[in-house]
């Protein structure tokens, strides 16, 4: 069975048809690439698959469940996380704090901090970076570390999809290799990775 399922998708923002019955599938493990010119439509299907656009037409699946999501933060809590060429970090905040930003879960409302630090240890570690501290702020960190942090988020959240679009545009070489090992990381975990980019050799 398929990790998720895009059925017949369409789109239309007044006159312009940006989709038209647009099908795809995602395993668990796999990474599937989007390629295609600016304006070809991969960013548009990637926001109605994490819920800040709603289609006009189709359906779509996610393990198995039927998948509708309201928006974006309901995308994240039903398992489906869009990483943007912008990162939507708090610079000022530290890495661990944009990592827990939005997964303040606890007990009558008292947020248990040591769990916490648990987790993101843990989804840190998970991603190769354990090393990565916690309490500098997000805004000193290169930029291939801050799109660390974001995984990372994504992974305390429990995704099941994760959404790359365009994400080598800011990094260096040795940044754009790290990122790669990350993604067989996630693979290998079970988590499925959609990849957004118009750079051939990248894809290959």
């Amino acid at each position: 069975m398929a990790l998720l399922r895009m059925t017949d998708i369409s789109k239309r923002f007044g006159a312009t048809q940006a989709l038209r019955g647009v099908s795809l599938e995602l395993d668990a493990g796999q990474a599937l690439a989007l390629i295609g010119e600016n304006g070809a439509g991969k960013s548009t299907l990637m926001k109605v698959l994490s819920g800040a656009h709603t289609p006009n037409s189709g359906q779509m699946e996610l393990a198995g469940q039927r998948y509708a999501p309201r928006g974006p933060n309901a995308a994240r809590l039903a398992g489906v996380t869009m990483i943007y060429q912008e990162l939507n970090l708090a610079r000022d905040l530290s890495v661990e704090d944009n990592i827990r930003l939005g997964q303040e879960h606890g007990r009558l409302g008292v947020v248990n901090r040591a769990t916490q630090y648990t987790r993101v240890r843990t989804a840190l570690e998970r991603l190769g970076h354990a090393d990565l501290p916690l309490d500098t702020p997000v805004g000193q960190l290169s930029v291939g570390a801050q799109q660390v942090v974001e995984i990372a988020r994504a992974l305390v959240s429990r995704a099941k999809v994760i959404v790359f679009d365009e994400p080598t545009s800011s990094l260096t070489q040795a940044d754009v290799e790290r990122l790669f090992q990350t993604i067989a990381r996630l693979r290998q975990e079970g988590l499925g990775v959609i990849y957004i980019s118009h750079f051939l050799e990248e894809i290959r």
